[in-house]
């Protein structure tokens, strides 16, 4: 993997869990429109989003200050050497 790549998936997840977040949040506060057993979940899930979305910015802060050639050694580790 190379290290544009694993921003970009890094990236991609912190997009995924903002809008299940901005999910949750309208269906907690709109009970009538989404049903009260829907408003309770999003209600539980809000921290939980909340504290994935803390793990994807620390994340992304650690995967764009490590050197690009880190990431080449780790694709090629285990490979068997060329000769």
């Amino acid at each position: 993997m190379k290290k544009e790549e694993a921003v970009e998936s890094v990236e991609r997840a912190g997009h995924t869990i903002n809008g299940l977040y901005a999910r949750a949040w309208d269906t907690a506060l709109h009970p009538t429109e989404h049903g009260w057993p829907s408003s309770i979940a999003s209600v539980a899930a809000i921290p939980v989003l909340s504290a994935a979305s803390i793990g994807q910015m620390v994340g992304s802060a650690v995967v764009q200050q490590l050197p690009t050639g880190l990431f080449d050694t780790l694709s090629n580790f285990g490979k068997p050497k060329k000769p």
